[in-house]
């Protein structure tokens, strides 16, 4: 069976499917996804073999009572190598982007009424507009029929993003009238310089604060930094190795690779969790002092420097 990765999102149900594939163009979106559905399977108390191993007599089967499922992220598929779903003998989930190599079994995949194919693209209208009709119910906000279609037309079409502006918009107010409300709060122009906020951490204090000043313009654009941040630490917290950070950092960064990958090494399980409960701190801080958040986030900033490079 073929779904779509906003269906798994929006549906509250447990997965019914034990073999899973996820792959498609979209490589932020499948590392998210992917991270979405081994969740679901550990609040079912399943073990996650991450060992890469294909049909690992470790894994279980039928007979056994352990619940496990395998994990392969980005395996290398040679020709012919993998058939079909039922060439795997426990349950399984595969992640990986578009490849010549993989698209036989993406068919089978499909085709199976035992297994899952979850395809990971740019959102399409119809896909926006039923995400933005959930988030807006999830949030308790209301929305104009203009600043709607406002936002179908001019948001992200990649799904980690546009769900992230639409969160956005639900911290600042629950009611939008006017298209000119939204575009206060998040500008639909490229925020590519916010993003990379954070590559600039190895600089001098006084760079660093100047690059913050010139950047971050309106409490929209702290949000946008700060979720930038959340982004590149869910890579880092979510993957096994440097290689795996790096397969599923944005390509569209590729400037910024070998930044990330000293950040990368920088950082610790204990030094993530500590930047992790900073910015819940920083979010409370801006909820309650507003007019602040300038300098609640300058000073966020430097102790996340401090944090990465000690």
């Amino acid at each position: 069976m073929k779904t779509k990765p906003e269906l798994i999102f929006l549906n509250k149900e447990d997965i019914k499917y034990e073999k899973i594939l996820v792959s498609g163009s979209d490589e932020v979106l499948i590392s998210h996804i992917t991270e979405f559905i081994i969740n679901k399977f550990k609040e079912r108390n399943y073990q996650i073999d991450t060992s890469g191993i294909i049909n690992n007599p470790l894994s279980g089967d039928l007979f056994s009572e352990k619940k496990i499922i395998s994990v392969l992220k980005h395996p290398s598929f040679k020709k012919g190598f993998f058939k079909s779903p039922d060439d795997y003998g426990q349950s399984i989930i595969i992640s990986a982007p578009n490849g010549k190599n993989l698209n036989p079994l993406k068919a089978e995949f499909s085709k199976s009424k035992n297994a899952l194919l979850v395809d990971c693209y740019p959102l399409n209208r119809a896909s926006k507009e039923v995400i933005l009709k959930n988030l807006i119910k999830e949030s308790n906000m209301k929305v104009s029929q203009d600043v709607f279609f406002y936002i179908i037309e001019n948001f992200d079409d990649r799904y980690v993003f546009y769900s992230s502006q639409i969160k956005t918009l639900s911290l600042f107010k629950s009611n939008f009238e006017h298209i000119e409300e939204v575009e206060d709060v998040v500008f639909v122009e490229n925020k590519i310089d916010i993003n990379k906020i954070l590559f600039h951490i190895f600089h001098k204090n006084t760079k660093l604060v100047k690059i913050f000043n010139n950047t971050i313009l309106s409490q929209a654009d702290f949000y946008i930094f700060l979720n930038s941040l959340k982004l590149y630490l869910g890579i880092i917290s979510g993957s096994k190795n440097k290689e795996d950070a790096l397969s599923k950092f944005p390509k569209y960064l590729f400037n910024e690779r070998d930044v990330f990958v000293k950040i990368y090494n920088g950082l610790s399980s204990k030094k993530v969790l500590k930047i992790y409960k900073n910015i819940l701190k920083v979010e409370s801080l801006v909820r309650k002092n507003s007019n602040l958040y300038f300098e609640i986030g300058l000073r966020f900033l430097i102790n996340t420097k401090k944090i990465i490079t000690s």
